[in-house]
């Protein structure tokens, strides 16, 4: 059977039974709905999405439907913010997992457009190695720029525009969804540095004695307007460098995803 499709959702069932028995990638697209500042859009997940289908389009890989909900919890300040619970999350995950492999597959990329979310699919991928013996994989798509192209892309403002709510999520949307920006709506920057009497070196992260310890903020804790860098030096340009960055450590993971077991 000759299928050109690339995405689940567009198949018929009988082309997903095809499918299901050519020891194909099978691309999961996670993300969050949550602030990124008042200039950018709710939905990174549509990040993952696009990234996904353009890896799944060049790789040969297979797209699953996107989860476009993750665990926000530190963002629930924000009007619009959808967040799963960790239990939710998690099961969301399995349940999805355990359908494809009911069906045959036995490979897996999981394209991750959110930070929250990393803790969970490790514990869920552990486990699935432990009761099924499937390894699974986990890009994420904001990790994918190394310090020197950061610095060919932001130059010496790298420190001041690196951060939630600024880039690189501002110039990837800018990109995707331009019609969607509203750099109009940016204020002052707000952030503070300082919670009672503790340093906020990071959401989680302070000093104690020169030791680093964990208190957890929520982003509100930190600034109102939900920028933790100045989102004012990105550019669609820069945000297409970035995207093809992303469909490009994609495509590779999955090419050696291909040529491994995958199982243990």
């Amino acid at each position: 059977m000759n299928i050109t499709k690339y995405e689940l959702a567009k198949m018929t069932w009988k082309e997903a039974e095809h499918i299901f028995k050519q020891d194909k990638v099978f691309l999961i697209p996670l993300g969050s709905m949550e602030e990124h500042g008042p200039q950018s859009v709710l939905g990174d997940y549509m990040a993952a999405e696009e990234a996904a289908k353009e890896i799944a389009k060049r790789s040969g890989a297979v797209m699953v439907p996107t989860i476009p909900f993750g665990y926000s919890e530190y963002f629930r300040d924000y009007p619009g913010t959808i967040s799963f619970s960790p239990k939710t999350m998690y099961r969301v995950i399995a349940d999805i997992f355990e359908c494809l492999i009911e069906h045959g597959a036995k490979k897996f990329l999981i394209v991750n457009g959110h930070g929250g979310n990393m803790s969970i699919i490790e514990m869920f991928g552990r486990d699935l190695r432990r009761e099924k013996g499937v390894m699974i994989a986990k890009f994420d798509l904001w990790q994918v720029l190394s310090p020197q192209m950061k610095e060919e892309l932001y130059g010496e403002n790298v420190s001041k525009c690196m951060g939630h709510g600024a880039e690189p999520v501002t110039s990837v949307m800018k990109y995707l969804r331009p019609e969607d920006i509203r750099m109009d709506l940016v204020g002052e920057m707000d952030k503070v540095y300082k919670w009672q009497d503790f340093e906020m070196a990071s959401l989680a992260k302070t000093k104690v004695a020169g030791m680093e310890a964990s208190i957890y903020f929520n982003v509100k804790d930190i600034t109102d307007q939900g920028c933790l860098a100045d989102p004012h030096y990105g550019s669609a340009e820069i945000g297409k460098r970035i995207f093809e960055r992303m469909v490009e450590v994609g495509c590779e993971f999955v090419k050696r995803i291909e040529n491994s077991k995958m199982e243990i």
